[in-house]
Formats: C-alpha cells, sequence, structure tokens
C-alpha cells in the first residue's frame, strides 16, 4: 500500500484533533468520577499527570492540527491540482474552530454561549472528517 505524505498529514491532523478533543473528556471523566478514583492514589495520580499533559497543551494540539492541515492541503493540491469538496468542508471547519479557540483564549469578556459553540464545533468536526475521508 503507497501511502503518500498527503495522507500522512492528514492523519496527523485527525491524530491532533484526537488530542484537543481529549481536554474535554478528561474533564467530564474527573468531574464525574475524580471522587471515586482518588481512592486509589496510584491510578489517579496517574490520571491526573495525564490529563495535566492533555489540558496543558489543548491550545498547542489545536494550532499543530491547523498548521498540518495547511500542509495537507498545500501536498494534497500539489500532487491532485484540486481540493475536493469535502475536504474544503473540513478544512473550513476546523478553521472556524481555531478561530473560536483563538477568540476563546484572547477575549478578556466572551459571552457565555462562546463555550457551547466552540463545542458544538467540536461535534460537527468528527463527521465533517468523516465524510471527506470516506466519501
Amino acid at each position: 500500500m503507497d501511502v503518500g505524505v498527503g495522507v500522512v498529514f492528514g492523519v496527523l491532523v485527525i491524530l491532533l484533533y484526537i488530542m484537543t478533543i481529549l481536554n474535554y473528556v478528561v474533564k467530564a471523566i474527573n468531574r464525574t468520577f475524580g471522587t471515586r478514583m482518588k481512592t486509589n492514589a496510584k491510578a489517579y495520580k496517574a490520571f491526573t499527570n495525564c490529563m495535566r499533559f492533555i489540558v496543558k497543551n489543548h491550545r498547542l494540539f489545536g494550532m499543530a492540527s491547523f498548521v498540518f492541515l495547511i500542509i495537507h492541503v498545500f501536498i494534497q493540491y500539489s500532487d491532485y491540482g484540486y481540493i475536493s469538496q469535502t475536504g474544503a468542508v473540513a478544512a473550513s471547519v476546523l478553521l472556524v474552530q481555531v478561530g473560536l479557540g483563538i477568540y476563546g483564549s484572547k477575549a478578556k469578556k466572551k459571552p457565555k454561549s462562546w463555550l457551547y459553540i466552540h463545542r458544538a464545533v467540536a461535534v460537527l468536526l468528527p463527521l465533517a472528517i468523516a465524510i471527506h475521508v470516506l466519501g
């Protein structure tokens, strides 16, 4: 199987996006099961170390997924001479998500709805990616 460099960068975009999504997942796990997990000190320490890594690097993962997206688009366009419609939609959704993330990190006063929108787009993005990859 010949896997092109563009595909590798596409996979990296997906993996980094998964790492970005884990921010919500680990926080939800901690909110729901944190007190019960504390009964096993070793496991809870390992979980909190993992959670700190993910939360601390949430912005980095998001920005890196955007950078790899740009590289992916450039390589795929260079190889095929066009940009797929489904890929353009998925890239647009990721661009909106990154824009929302930057806004959220820079805005002094952001509306409460911002977080809900950021999370809603986070749900739409895997659907757009799946349609692009499988379509």
